[in-house]
Parts: C-alpha cells; structure tokens; sequence
C-alpha cells in the first residue's frame, strides 16, 4: 500500500514552518506573563462592526424589543454587535482562560491586550480561535452575509516593558477617539471595557445555548422554549501586571485620568488641522457593508513594541533563538519524532496522515 502524508498550514494564532518559509508568516513566541498587543481586521476593511444596539439596552439589537430579555416571555432576543462581542469573549473565557487586559471594537477591527500564566500558554490558541469564530459567526447571522469575516491572521506582538504595555492598552482603549469617531472615549457605540476599568460596571452579556437546546429535543418537544436556553456569561478585564498592586480605586482613577488626558491631546489635534468628530448618530447611520474611500496604508509590521532599542535589539535576539529552535523541532516532528520538545511558547505543526491512498 502507498501511503499519503499531508502538512496543513496553522491556523489563525498557530505557528508552523509552512507559513514562515512559504507563507512569509512570522513564527510566534509566548512567553509567560508578557503582555501583548493584537489587532485584526475585517475583510476588505468593511463597516461590518457598525453599531446597531438598542439606545435603552445595548445588549439587543434596535430591532428588538428591550423586553426580549425578559424570561417570562418567549420573544427571542437579537443580539445587538456590542453583545456578540462581549458574549464571545466570555464563552471563550470560561474554555480557555487567558488574562485580557483590554478588547476594544472599532468599526472595522479590534484591538486586544492580553497574557498568560505559563499554565496557560497552551489556551491562548483555542481562545483567539474559539472568540473569533463566535464573533465572526454572529455578525454574519446578524448581517445575512457568508464567507469570511476578518480579512487575515491577527498581528499580534509583546509589549516589552510596563511602559510599553500601558500605552498599547490605552491605545487600544482612545482608538475611537484618535480616529475621530467620537470626541469621547465613554461615547463609544462600540464594544469596550472603558466603563469596566475607569468606573467598575460588570461586563455581562448573553447567548442562546442552541447546543443544549438541540441535545433535549429541540422543537420537537412541546413543552420545549428556547428563551429556556438563554444564558448568560460574566468576566473581568485581568490588570496589567504593575497594576496588581493599586486598589481597584486607583486603578479606575488612573484609567479616567490617562483617557482624559488623551482626549485633550486628540481634541488639540483636532483644533490644528480642522478636523471634526463623526459622532454617534451618523456612526449609527452607517452601512455595514460600506468600506472607506480612502484607506490607511499599514505600515510595517513590527517584532516588537519596546522602550528602547536596546531592549528591541536584545527581544529580537532571544526570538532568533526561539525561530531556530522551532523549526529544528519542527522539521524533526513532521519527519516522524513525534515525543520531539517544542520550544516554551510555541505550538506543534498539525499534520495529517491519510493511511492508504485511492487506487493502492
């Protein structure tokens, strides 16, 4: 018999020798306890994240009535864009646990801060997996649209240095505001944990358990009510590790100071080059589908985010390391070594083995 042995690229957040040598994909390294920063994009860069939730409740779509969440009666809930949001964070949460420092949604793309204990190096894959197929999923049963909703891999790079790891998170916090979607970080008709951080109020959302409600019969069973298989699900944004320190209070006070002082640097700006504020209701009045005129070149990706160039220089060493050790690692596992130790922070090629080929 003749046997067939297939190497499938990674996916979004693995990393595999394909991508880095045929791909140009750049090899990943986790380290415990390192924050790092990740943005990613719809495809074509897209409005597909414009707001459409109720003004009264934010968690539904405008659509819905503000008592679909009521469980005394069977009105199905719409979720609104802020809630797939939040709900997908938090189902991926409860699976895969990972600190999140800051998830912040803008028209057409995301900013995340995250880390991980060296317990939970190995979760980090699943969780941008399982909140990115849960977000996608939704906005595309939301918009009646198919096919893919971001348009690449998720750019993801340590912050190297407490410094570092405060203006990433706060960038992705004022992102709003620096793009002159609003004047305020607290206007935001996007998904944020602004209000979560600056003034204490829970992020809850919630979801249909459509798995559950299928596994007990579905439709089938009389007595059977989906609003009986509406589930809520509960997190906290992790503070940045030289925050562990400070009371909630004063993390909460330095988060409203920080953004203010942003928003005047924004606001100054502003005043010196003319521009003005989009604002909520014509946020509101955009077309998901609608893209801009004039997109933003990206600019080149970094390795890194660091304080200096020594520190820069000495993080780009330590990876070269990390790279040729993985793809030693790596080219011994895919040639059969399968007990072969990987790098800390990096995760297996997966492979697949079809046992005999057609016509054999």
């Amino acid at each position: 018999a003749r046997f067939l042995f297939i190497y499938l690229p990674s996916d979004n957040f693995s990393t595999g020798l394909a991508k880095e040598h045929i791909m140009g994909a750049r090899i990943r390294m986790y380290e415990p306890n390192q924050v790092y920063e990740a943005s990613i994009r719809t495809v074509d860069r897209a409005f597909l994240f414009a707001p459409n939730h109720h003004k009264s409740q934010p968690l539904i779509a405008d659509t819905s009535p503000p008592s679909a969440l009521d469980s005394r009666n069977n009105l199905i809930p719409k979720p609104s864009v802020v809630n797939i949001f939040g709900a997908a964070v938090g189902r991926a949460l409860r699976r895969f646990p990972i600190a999140i420092h800051g998830f912040e949604g803008n028209i057409n793309h995301l900013h995340i801060c995250f880390s991980a204990s060296e317990s939970q190096l190995d979760n980090i894959v699943p969780f941008f997996r399982s909140t990115l197929s849960l977000i996608a999923r939704g906005v595309n049963r939301l918009l009646d649209r198919e096919g893919p909703l971001f348009s690449s891999r998720t750019r993801t790079h340590p912050c190297i240095g407490d410094k570092q790891a405060e203006n990433k998170l706060l960038y992705a916090l004022t992102n709003v505001a620096k793009d002159n979607l609003v004047e305020h970080t607290s206007d935001s008709p996007f998904f944020t944990t602004y209000h979560h951080q600056a003034k204490g109020e829970s992020l809850c959302f919630w979801y249909i358990d459509y798995d559950a409600y299928w596994t007990a019969g579905g439709p089938s069973k009389k007595t059977h009510r989906l609003k009986d298989y509406l589930r809520w699900t509960k997190w906290r944004c992790a503070p940045l590790p030289n925050h562990q320190s400070m009371t909630e209070p004063q993390r909460q006070t330095w988060f409203r100071q920080q953004v203010k002082a942003l928003e005047e640097q924004f606001a100054k700006e502003r005043r010196e080059t003319g521009k003005t504020v989009l604002g909520v209701k014509r946020l509101r009045e955009t077309e998901p589908r609608d893209r801009p005129k004039f997109p933003k070149e990206s600019g080149k990706e970094p390795l890194c985010h660091a304080e200096d160039k020594e520190s820069e220089r000495e993080f780009k060493e330590k990876w070269k390391q990390f790279r040729d050790a993985f793809i030693a690692a790596s080219a011994d596992y895919r040639s059969g070594v399968r007990n072969r130790e990987f790098p800390l922070g990096s995760f297996k090629p997966p492979l697949l083995d079809i046992a005999r080929a057609s016509g054999s």
